[in-house]
């Protein structure tokens, strides 16, 4: 690849912290080891290493959005002060091509006695903006930040969210090659956040580089194309957003699981079945469903994590005449079935959720959605769960997610027992009588009525 076509450049970054358990431990690390330097001895540190970020390496081409994400602590704002120039890296380059805005840390590079406006011209400045150039955006800035008579007043009066609105509207409005935007954009509220993303989103049309750190995984999956991955400081996985994204939340649900359950996964080797069902007389009927499961969990091994004690056997998309389809038409009817297995005795729910070819989860249910109990189960337990759906999706490539859930909060968390990513995937086709432009249609319903304007008498 071409280096003109890199933005950013990041390779073999590392950044080490000495921390020091107690105040006396750092001049001792001042003044000890030299004088045993001196001494022909072998120093010794009075500190203990923290490495913040190791041995990095990525690239981000010219007009690319790549989001990173991670837990806390995985070293993802120091990646991005490291990229600013605002902290000094232990090893490594970073190498950067055009004018860089960033938004960090709330209230940085603002002098709080400073008013809106000062702080305005002065960021304006430092961004490589002239005087002229500030007074023609200045009103664009202040209706962007919509702060009202505050952009007069000190900042250190200002609130968090006012903070962000400022430091967002003078680096969206200053046009930057690349824009680097850390989680400070969650203080803003509903409305703000909607507003930034459609900023970004226009920089982005306009060919800006864009680095986002979000935990906001749908916010990453919609507005960037690649995905960084951090964890621990190390580089866990680089891909596109979408895959990088599932691979995250993979991890933050498995760990969770952990929690929660504190006992290592059981087995996910199916139960042998029981030899009076031998004499079943829908025996024939039984090995085709045994043979198309066996297929199936090969099929999806690499793609599924739980805590195992309940396991999807299988996963189909029908049609109303129960034949499997891959292809369906717009609006379409069709079932969405899951056989299931229980290990244990266990309240489960099963669910289902639809996904775009960006992982964005457009559509589905659970029981406690279509007003179904959840499902009280024992081992050895085998159940058939149909969703009769219609699919008013617009023409592209879908997949379906299932899951068995446990619920610990009804409505708010649940254990993963068994999750399926891509159970099938399959393409909705056009719409012939017209384009779907959004990814859902609702079939409104319209009411035209012609009006006219009576004209007042002179």
């Amino acid at each position: 690849m071409s280096s003109d076509n890199i933005a950013i450049k990041v390779e073999n970054l590392s950044k080490c912290y000495h921390i020091y358990d107690r105040p006396q431990d750092r001049l001792k690390q001042y003044i000890i080891p030299r004088l045993q330097r001196l001494a022909g001895k072998l120093p010794k540190n009075y500190f203990r290493e923290f490495w913040a970020l190791r041995d990095v390496s990525f690239e981000v081409k010219k007009g690319e959005t790549v989001g990173i994400i991670g837990r806390n602590g995985s070293g993802k704002s120091t990646l991005l002060q490291i990229i600013c120039g605002t902290l000094t890296p232990s090893s490594g380059t970073v190498e950067t091509k055009g004018r860089i805005a960033a938004l960090l840390e709330l209230g940085s590079g603002f002098n709080p006695e400073f008013t809106g406006r000062e702080n305005v011209y002065m960021n304006g400045a430092v961004i490589g903006l002239c005087r002229e150039e500030i007074d023609t955006c200045f009103d664009d800035i202040a209706a962007f930040a919509d702060i009202g008579d505050f952009m007069e007043q000190p900042i250190k009066t200002y609130s968090s969210g006012m903070l962000v609105r400022l430091a967002f509207a003078v680096n969206i409005m200053s046009q930057p090659e690349i824009m680097i935007v850390d989680e400070a954009l969650a203080v803003g509220d509903m409305n703000f956040q909607a507003k930034c993303m459609t900023a970004l989103t226009r920089i982005q049309n306009a060919g800006a580089t864009i680095l986002f750190v979000s935990h906001d995984i749908g916010a990453l999956k919609s507005l960037c194309s690649g995905g960084i991955f951090l964890e621990q400081g190390n580089l866990k996985d680089i891909g596109t957003a979408a895959d990088v994204a599932e691979h995250y939340v993979r991890m933050m649900r498995e760990e969770m699981n952990d929690e929660q359950r504190r006992f290592a996964r059981v087995s996910q080797t199916f139960s042998e079945k029981n030899e009076e069902n031998a004499q079943n007389p829908q025996l024939e009927k039984k090995l085709l469903l045994e043979a198309s499961e066996e297929e199936f969990n090969r099929r999806v091994s690499q793609f599924r994590y739980g805590t195992g004690e309940a396991r999807i056997t299988n996963v189909q998309l029908l049609n109303m005449d129960d034949e499997p389809v891959t292809v369906v038409e717009f609006n379409q009817k069709v079932k969405v079935r899951i056989y299931f297995e229980a290990h244990e005795k266990k309240v489960l729910s099963v669910n289902f959720s639809i996904k775009d070819d960006k992982k964005n989860n457009i559509t589905g249910s659970g029981l406690r959605n279509t007003n179904q109990p959840l499902l009280e189960v024992h081992s050895g337990d085998s159940y058939q769960i149909d969703y009769i759906i219609l699919l008013p999706l617009q023409e592209g490539s879908y997949s379906l997610q299932t899951q068995l859930t446990e619920p610990i909060i009804y409505d708010e968390t649940a254990n993963f027992i068994d999750v399926i990513e891509d159970a099938v995937v399959f393409t909705v086709r056009r719409w012939e009588k017209a384009k779907v432009w959004s990814k859902v249609y609702l079939f409104p319903v319209v009411e035209i009525k012609r009006t006219s304007r009576e004209v007042s008498p002179a």
